[in-house]
């Protein structure tokens, strides 16, 4: 088994050790399958430039390249500006993952101010850029280029696997399809609430992202969601849903409860699984779901990423979850008829409307 351990930093920021260049220096990253591009900051990174962190000393690597090819990642959440090179990357202590590749050495970096790793290793599934699995496995060092994430709560450890991922794992995942070949999407069939199916509109797919530390979804799923949590004595303060931290076992039941039904399998979340303990406010935590507004597509993170381990098979296209429930073709039949059911009603009330206009 080849796996080395996550830093976890209040649930929402997974992170672990790589080494790069020649001699090796020590950065960390967080593995995000949200991006595809590794970035670090390098020693032009000034204090008022960039997040507080390590640097990359370029002039102490032999094998340190530089392109001369000035660029900007942009994220979500913020952006770094730097210049493209490449060098040689391994994590912590195995030579196997030893691979050079390209690298945007920063100089200027904003929005990262809360990140606690010094950089980012993207793990998306863009086929056009490999990532240092890809080249181990290509070369030879590596068996696969198979990894997977098992992320948990603060009290407990989150784990990296890579290589040869445990039988125990491999053998109680349920793979599910990937839809493009750049990011970790996958079909999303419907959401149910508290057992009522919400319409997702245009939004039909569904990133895995471990580079996200939220739940994003549709703008009346998020709201549907919210009405339950107000009935059950919680608070919307500025935007934000917050709920009592201290839920009895006995009461959980009572808050709204998430099923996404996705090809053959359904993710369940509870209160427990989409409230985030660390951020509290007068005795209420706040509850990590928001509305999706930029990529048209809904975005799991962290909070779908610590229910379940998630195995990523880049070769063949798939997604392996474990310790989910199998979609039984009763229910995804059932799931069918909702939607043709819903579509048929709106279209014979459009019908009605049209014919009451035109005796007018």
């Amino acid at each position: 088994m080849d796996a080395f351990k996550l830093s976890n930093y209040q649930n929402v920021q997974y992170y672990g050790p790589i080494q790069m260049g020649t001699p090796n220096q020590q950065l960390s990253v967080i593995f995000d399958t949200g991006s595809p591009y590794l970035w670090v900051p390098s020693d032009k990174c000034t204090l008022s430039k960039c997040h507080l962190s390590k640097r990359f000393y370029t002039s102490k690597s032999s094998t340190y390249k530089n392109y001369s090819q000035p660029d900007e990642i942009s994220y979500a959440s913020g952006s770094c500006k730097g210049f493209w090179g490449s060098d040689y990357v391994q994590l912590l202590g195995d030579s196997n993952t030893r691979a050079q590749i390209n690298i945007l050495f920063a100089y200027y970096d904003s929005g990262f101010d809360s990140v606690q790793s010094d950089g980012l290793l993207g793990l998306s599934n863009e086929k056009e850029i490999d990532n240092i699995f890809d080249l181990a496995y290509k070369e030879g060092k590596l068996k696969s280029n198979l990894f997977a994430m098992e992320l948990k709560s603060t009290d407990e450890q989150s784990l990296f696997y890579y290589d040869e991922i445990p039988n125990e794992i491999m053998n109680n995942v349920e793979w599910v399809r990937v839809l493009r070949n750049d990011y970790w999407t996958v079909k999303v069939l419907s959401i149910e609430v508290n057992g009522y199916f919400i319409k997702t509109g245009k939004y039909k797919e569904a990133l895995i992202d471990s580079g996200t530390s939220l739940l994003y979804l549709p703008q009346k799923v998020v709201l549907s969601i919210f009405e339950e949590l107000i009935l059950s004595n919680c608070r919307l303060l500025d935007g934000n849903m917050f709920c009592p931290c201290s839920i009895p076992k006995s009461e959980v039941d009572n808050y709204p409860k998430i099923k996404v039904f996705l090809e053959g399998i359904i993710l369940e979340l509870d209160i427990t699984d989409y409230m985030i303990l660390d951020f509290s406010f007068q005795g209420l935590c706040y509850i990590g779901i928001e509305v999706e507004s930029q990529m048209n597509l809904m975005i799991f993170g962290d909070i779908v990423m610590r229910k379940y381990v998630i195995v990523f098979d880049k070769q063949n296209n798939k997604i392996g979850f474990k310790g989910v429930e199998k979609l039984t073709n009763i229910k995804t039949t059932a799931i069918f008829w909702i939607e043709i059911i819903g579509f048929g009603i709106i279209t014979i009330s459009c019908l009605l409307l049209q014919m009451k206009l035109m005796k007018l």
